[in-house]
Order: C-alpha cells, then structure tokens, then sequence
C-alpha cells in the first residue's frame, strides 16, 4: 500500500490511507450509492462515491483509519458546457465524456446530486477497504495484495448524450451518414479526417502476424552457425523496417490498404519480375488506439532443453546433450527474466495466470486478476523454478486453454497464451499438422498465442508453421534486457490483432500471383488468391508503418496491364468489409510506384536468396555426414536441431557479391541507412566463404 498518495486526479487509480469521518446513503439512478467523507494523515478531506455494485460497505467506524486500496480519481461533471455535436440517437446536444462517465449512471448522477466540486474518488467492485492496525498481535495478514503500485488510467467516453444516455465515439461520429455540420466542425477540430489524413503518423499501422523479427538468423550466422532456412521469414524481415504504403483512399473501415506497382530485373537471374504491394495502414489515430482487456496465460517450457546455453545447441553431435556451466547462461534464465518483464505490462484489471510444463503440465498460478495479486512474490516463483525432463508442448497449451475456456470471443477482451519455448516438442503431439489444428482449434474460439523463441536452436520452422495461425505471431529473444526494452515499446500492439483474414483476389487473364512475401500464410496464395490470417497494429515513423507491406510477385502480363483487385477483410469488432479497385501494371524494366515497394522489393529479393543458401548447406550437412547406426536411448525428436557450421559455397559467394552490389545501391536510392545491417550480414558471409574451398554446386531458389 502507497500511503504517500495524498491527492486524487482524474482517471487514475491511487491508493490512500485515511481517517474515516461520516457516510451518506442515497438513491440515484434507481439504485444505491454512498458518500464517504475521508481525511488523509495531513489533514485534507476527501469525498468518496460507492458504486451500486460495492454499496453499502459496513463496518466503518468514525475515526479508525483504513487503507483504500484502487480507487479511481473523478473530475466532476460540467452538464452546461455541451460540445457541438448532435446524439446519433436522439439528436440532443452532447457533452464531452469524462471518467466518472466510464463508472456508471449512478455515481455520474449522484456526483451531480451531490454538487462535487473537487476531483473525487469511486469506490467501485476492484477497490479494497482494509482496516490500519497499530497493533497487529493475532493478525493473520496473508491475503493476495498488490506490491508493483503501478496505476491504470481509466478512460472517458468521448462524448456523452445527457437526454438518452448514449456513449459516442469520435469513431462513431465520423462514419455516421447524417452528421450535421456541427459534427464536422467538431470531427475536423478533434480527429483526423479518414479522407485526408490516414498516412498521418497520428495513426496507427498494420503489419501481418507471423514472425516479428529475423533474430534468430542473424545470431545463428554471428556465432558460426548457418541458420535454419524458415529464420529469415519476409514479415519478420519486413517488421526491421519502415514503408511507405502510398496516397490514401476514402474509407470508414479500420483498415484501409493501399496498392503500388513495381516492374524490376532481377540483379543476379537478370529476370524482369512484376510486384504488385498491398501497403498496411489503418485509419485508426494513436489516441484513439487502446488495447483491450487481457487475460492472459504465460506458458513456460521447464523441459531438460532449457538448461542448455542461450547461445549454443542442446542436442549437437549425434545427438548428445549439452547443459550450460553457468544458470546465468541458460534458455531458462533468459525465459524466466523475460517473463518477469512481460508480467510489468500488465494492467490491474487483466488477469494472469501462468502454467509450467516438461513430461506433464502444471497450473502453477490459477487465472487471476492482477489487481489481487502479490505479483512482487509471483515474479520471485518466477525466477524460482527449474528445469528437467522432456517437452509436452501439448499438454502445456491444453492446461493453458482450459483456464480460458470460459466465454466467447469480445472486441473488449483479448484471450491469449504466450510460450516461452525452444519450440522442440517430444513427447504428446509432435507432428506438425497436429500442433497446427490445436492452436487453430483454440484460434477458432477466440484464444490466440504468442511463441517467444529461446536460443540459437529455437525451432524457427515450428515456430514459423504455427505463428501463421490467425491471431499468432512470435518473437525470438537475443537477450532478456533487450526484449524487456521492446516489450515496454510494443506491448499494447503485441497482444492486438486487429484484421482478420485479408483475402485479396484477382481479376484478370493478364497474370497470376508467383509467390506472396511477408506473411507467414504464404503458401495458401494461389494464382489468383491471397490470404493473410492476421493484421497487428505497428508503430509508425514519418507517416511510415512498420512492416506495412505484403507484396506479390506476378508471373504472365506483357505491356501495361490493369487489373482489377478485390479486397476483403473482417475487423476486430466483427465487421465484415471488402473493397474493388483497379491498379495499372507498368510496362518496362524498372519502374516503381514509390519507395515503399520499391524497399519491399529488395528485402524480399535478399531473404529469398538467404533463404535458399541456408537451405542448400543443410542439404548438404545432410547428405554428406555419412551414416552413423548407433541409437542413443534419447534418440532426437523431428523438432531437435544439431547445428550445422557456417557455410558459405562458392557459388553463394559470388551470388552474395551480385546481392550486395544490388542491395547497397537500392539502399542509396530508397534512403534507408538501416540497411547497413544487411550489408554487413553479407560481408561476414563473404569473408567466411572466402576461406574455405566447398565442393557443392547446387542451384539456388528462385
């Protein structure tokens, strides 16, 4: 408890330790509240309003001093002061909302009655009354209490109509088809127009689920392993950068895609290949942006595997096990932290519970609002735990999904479980296609995952097949301070899919889509579809979105082409939309519609082209190690990995040259410095291959 808080303020949560003085019972709204007045230590009085729902608290005894635990700062209301805009409803005068709006009618009503002048606080269903005892003999004290004292803003309605009690957005307001003049003047005051401003950095941006990062590979190929192909996928690619996504279009959706053209040769096949790039952007401002409620379930993989090093390979050299020497290097160590970190960003009113699984799964902490929870003594068992024994991915999920089974899908609430795993499941469900219907299953009723990947052998190509079920998406971690950083700047969107399942089709008899780079639903294109499972919100720079691209390669069209696209999507509140449009093909051989494909273009180019050397050394590992006959007892699963050393074949090495000459010049021309790391990653692997002699000639993906 924080009895230093002495003041109340609008919209926040505070605890305060006070002299209870006198209460009042009265009937507002056809239902009971009550007034508290209160004293703190240094003298000054407060004014508390009960909500019908904690009404009446007993007990109170004048002069005894308690601790008020979650008690929500109200500014009074101001009936007279009544914005310009009409009720959609009833078409009365609206009034800008404030926070005791958000509380209810009654104590909105009562504060009124009660002609408050001050900020007050709400004594609602969350808030604890406990007595303060000076002599605590024979006091039994162990009951689940907050120690973090991080408060939580209570947001206000927009606006509210006095004269039928309706709450109205901004949102609301602007797609409304009869908004008066009024509404207009006030829209263009408060909020930007739809029309005129969606590439505004004030709104937010999209990118698809899936990968978030491309971590893994670099750190794979940095410590002299060649990474496994699926960890350089083109969303986790596209989501290091900022694009561009194009001039905005009319709309009321959320969602609001833009398309551009490119026409480019290939730098190494000389190829001329078509793009066509679907720019991720919403029409949803930063203020207007809020994540809804959580519960969420934090998974922690406490099999054998996580005792090994972060920066090493359990199971390496046919098979045989490799621990850490140091607990401080371990999978489990840097799981643990960021867990830890991951609890801070939690609000009072999510809840939280949290499952441990090897052999079996344990529900080590029962779901729980975070508001109740010693989450200072949670944080410790955290860091407490252990790990041994094998890796029932399985039966950890269930145990989670059983403690979110409860209720059906709501714009308001987000169900979520979120792994901390190495992704390499040997006991239960293994099989790929089995691990990917459960989570679908559990997709399909409203429960989403997050995949947190720990180590250099994190099983990118599970995590990859799993995180392009809609609502996933999965990070991997480099280290625990680093992802606490990202945590604290990405949270909010992290866990808020906002768009689902982006189909996009064409039509026409011109051409047909090749390939779709930057989902992880890539396979499910066909000639003429593309599906994308999940949208997030992403941050914005300049009025560009991170990873705000998905870009098509088309094959078949000579000459100008246009070709009509029709777009459709389904937004979080369940609103179904769609939208046709024409977009004209260039003719020629390098031809961009603006810096945003044109970027798209080049990352999609060298991660492919990753992609297709670490393939070809893997291959290779794998044909050419011989056969070793001996079975160990603790044979490796499908989804454990043994390393495989850095390599680079001479027919990369001058394919990496012809790439690096490419990408640094697209670099120049597109203006984005934060391409240097791809330069770099490339001149490491050249070096490497400049000092060894292979021996394979095995052509590349194209």
């Amino acid at each position: 408890m924080n009895s230093n808080h002495t003041d109340l303020r609008d919209g926040v949560r505070s605890d305060l330790t006070v002299e209870f003085v006198t209460q009042r019972t009265l009937e507002s709204c056809g239902e009971t509240v009550q007034r508290l007045v209160v004293t703190t230590d240094d003298g000054e009085e407060h004014e508390l309003v009960v909500t019908p729902a904690r009404s009446p608290i007993g007990g109170l005894e004048t002069g005894n001093r308690y601790d008020f635990h979650d008690i929500v700062g109200c500014a009074p209301v101001d009936k007279a002061a009544s914005a310009p805009a009409r009720c959609p409803d009833c078409g009365d005068r609206l009034r800008e909302g404030t926070t005791v709006d958000a509380i209810g009618d009654a104590v909105t009503e009562a504060a009124t009655t009660l002609e408050l002048s001050d900020v007050f606080g709400v004594v609602g269903e969350e808030t604890t009354v406990t007595p303060v005892r000076d002599d605590d003999t024979n006091v039994d004290d162990w009951q689940p209490r907050p120690q973090n004292n991080q408060t939580q803003a209570v947001t206000a309605p927009d606006y509210v109509c006095d004269a039928c009690g309706r709450h109205v957005s901004q949102h609301e307001l602007r797609s409304h088809e009869d908004a008066t003049a009024d509404n207009a003047q006030i829209m263009a005051d408060h909020a930007p127009a739809a029309s005129a401003d969606m590439a505004s950095p004030e709104t937010v941006g999209l990118a698809a689920g899936g990968a978030k990062d491309v971590t893994n590979f670099r750190e794979n190929a940095e410590s002299g392993y060649t990474p496994q192909p699926e960890a350089i996928s083109d969303e986790g690619l596209f989501y290091d950068y900022y694009f561009e996504t194009g001039a905005p279009t009319e709309t009321d959706a959320l969602f609001a895609p833009r398309y551009a053209a490119a026409v480019s040769e290939h730098p190494i096949s000389g190829e001329t290949e078509r793009y066509l790039s679907v720019g991720l952007d919403s029409t949803l401002s930063v203020a207007e942006f809020e994540r809804p409620r959580l519960d969420l379930v934090a998974v922690l993989d406490v099999s054998g595997s996580m005792n090994s090093e972060f920066d090493g390979y359990y199971y390496d050299e046919h098979g045989r096990k490799r621990e850490a020497e140091n607990d401080a290097t371990t999978k489990l160590a840097a799981a643990t932290q960021s867990l830890c970190a991951l609890t801070e960003q939690l609000c009072d009113d999510d809840r939280l519970g949290v499952v441990l699984y090897n052999n079996r799964a344990h529900v080590a902490k029962p779901l729980r609002d975070v508001g109740s929870t010693d989450m200072d003594a949670i944080r410790r068992h955290i860091g407490e735990v252990s790990a041994g024994g094998g890796t029932n991915l399985e039966d950890g999920f269930e145990a989670a999904w059983d403690m979110l089974a409860d209720g059906e899908p709501r714009e308001d609430l987000e169900r979520r479980v979120v792994f901390m795993t190495d992704m390499m499941p040997n006991m239960g469900a293994t099989d790929e296609s089995e691990l990917t219907d459960l989570f679908a299953d559990a997709a399909d009723r409203g429960i989403h995952t997050t995949f947190i990947g720990m180590g250099l052998d994190a099983n990118a190509e599970l995590a990859d097949a799993l995180s392009g079920i809609r609502g996933a998406n999965h990070y991997f971690v480099h280290s625990a301070t680093e992802f606490e950083q990202r945590l604290g700047e990405e949270f909010a969107y992290m866990v808020t899919p906002l768009v689902y399942d982006l189909g996009l089709e064409l039509e026409t008899d011109e051409c047909e889509i090749a390939a779709v780079h930057g989902s992880p639903s890539a396979d499910d294109a066909t000639g003429e579809l593309m599906h994308v499972t999940t949208l997030f919100p992403s941050a914005k720079d300049d009025g560009e979105a991170r990873g705000g691209v998905v870009l098509l390669r088309l094959d078949g069209g000579v000459g100008p082409v246009n070709v009509d696209l029709i777009a459709s999507w389904t937004e979080r509140d369940g609103s179904e939309h769609s939208q046709r449009v024409t977009v004209a093909l260039p003719d020629g051989t390098e031809s961009f519609d603006h810096d945003g494909v044109r970027k798209a273009v080049a990352l999609a180019r060298y991660a492919r082209e990753l992609r297709s050397w670490a393939r070809n050394v893997h291959e290779r590992a794998a044909s050419t190690n011989g056969v070793d006959d001996w079975l160990p007892t603790d044979q490796r699963g499908e989804h454990e990995r043994e390393s495989v050393p850095l390599g680079v074949p001479d027919e990369y090495t001058a394919r990496f040259e012809q790439l690096r000459a490419y990408l640094d010049a697209e670099m120049q021309a597109v203006g984005d410095d934060d391409m240097e790391q791809e330069l770099a990653l490339l001149d490491m692997l050249l070096e490497h291959g400049a000092n060894r002699n292979p021996d394979t000639n095995q052509e590349s993906e194209r």
